[in-house]
C-alpha cells in the first residue's frame, strides 16, 4: 500500500490469507497487506502463475509468503486450505475474502450450474472460511476479516446479473452478521468497489458510456481499494460491521441497466 514504508509496517508479524490473490484486485490486495508487514498466504485456483509472481514480490520486502491452491467450490477443501496456511505460516490473523466469480445471464436463462458456482465462490466460501478462521481468532482474542463485496447486488441492482447480485447481497449480510457474532475480539468489515479494472472486452464506446455514469467521471483503481482495506485493517479499532463503498459515487444512481 503506497505510503506504508513512511509510516512503518503496522501489520508486522501478522499472517493474512487473501483469496483470489493471483489476479487483478486480489493480487493487489495480497501485495498491499504485505507492504504493511504481513506474512501473506496467496490463495489461487487456476491463476498459479500470478500467485507465484505475487509471492516473489512479497518476499522482496522480507515477508514470508506462499501460494496455496484450492477450489473454493469444494467445501471440503476450505478447511484444508486454512490448515495448510497455518501449518506453513502460522495462525491466521487476517482473512480477506477477495475471490469472486462474475457472470452475466438473463434470469430465465441462468443455468443451475452457474447459480451454484456463483453461490459457492461468492457467498458460501467466505462463510466457511470465516467459520474456520474465527475459532482460532476468538481463542487468541483478536482478528480481522474483510470481505470484498460489490455495489452490484448490495446497493445497485442490475438486470442480467440476478445470480451474481444475490451472492454479493448475501456477502454484505454476512459481513454485518459476523461483526455482531464475533465481537468484540474479531472485527469484520467490507469494501464495496465500483468499476475497478473494467473488462477489456467492453468496447471503447461502452467504456465511455459507463464512465459517464460515475459522478467522479473516472474508473477506480486497485490502489483505491487497497488503501481502503489498509485503513480498515490499521485504522481505529472501533470500526466494525461497516462496508465502505469505493465507487466514485456510482451507487447513488438509480439506473438498472448497468452492464458491469
Amino acid at each position: 500500500m503506497p505510503g506504508a514504508t513512511q509510516v512503518g509496517r503496522p501489520l508486522e508479524g501478522k499472517v493474512a490469507l487473501v483469496t483470489g490473490g493471483g489476479v487483478r484486485l486480489g493480487r493487489a490486495l495480497a501485495e498491499g497487506v504485505g507492504r504493511l508487514g504481513a506474512h501473506v498466504a496467496v490463495h489461487c485456483h487456476g491463476s498459479r502463475e500470478g500467485a507465484l509472481a505475487a509471492v516473489a514480490a512479497l518476499q522482496v520486502d522480507g515477508n514470508r509468503a506462499g501460494v496455496f491452491q484450492a477450489d473454493l467450490t469444494d467445501a471440503a477443501a476450505l478447511a484444508g486450505l486454512v490448515q495448510r496456511v497455518e501449518a506453513e505460516l502460522g495462525p491466521i490473523d487476517i482473512l480477506i475474502n477477495s475471490a469472486a466469480l462474475f457472470e452475466r445471464h438473463d434470469l430465465v436463462d441462468t443455468p443451475l450450474q452457474s447459480l451454484d458456482r456463483l453461490w459457492a465462490v461468492n457467498a458460501r466460501a467466505p462463510f466457511l472460511l470465516a467459520q474456520a478462521v474465527a475459532k482460532g481468532m476468538l481463542q487468541r482474542g483478536a482478528g480481522d476479516i474483510v470481505n470484498v463485496v460489490d455495489i452490484g447486488g448490495a446497493y445497485n441492482h442490475w438486470r442480467h446479473f440476478a445470480a451474481y447480485g444475490m451472492t454479493k447481497a448475501a456477502l454484505a449480510s454476512l459481513t454485518h452478521t459476523l461483526a455482531l457474532e464475533l465481537a468484540p475480539a474479531v472485527r469484520v468489515n467490507g469494501v464495496a468497489p465500483g468499476t475497478v479494472l473494467p473488462p477489456s472486452s467492453l468496447a471503447p464506446d461502452g467504456l465511455e458510456s459507463l464512465r459517464k455514469k460515475i459522478p467522479q467521471q473516472r474508473f477506480g483503481t486497485p490502489d483505491d481499494i487497497v488503501r481502503t482495506v489498509g485503513f480498515l485493517l490499521t485504522g481505529p479499532r472501533f470500526i466494525t460491521g461497516q462496508i465502505v463503498r469505493v465507487d466514485g459515487g456510482r451507487s447513488l444512481e438509480t439506473a438498472t441497466d448497468v452492464v458491469i
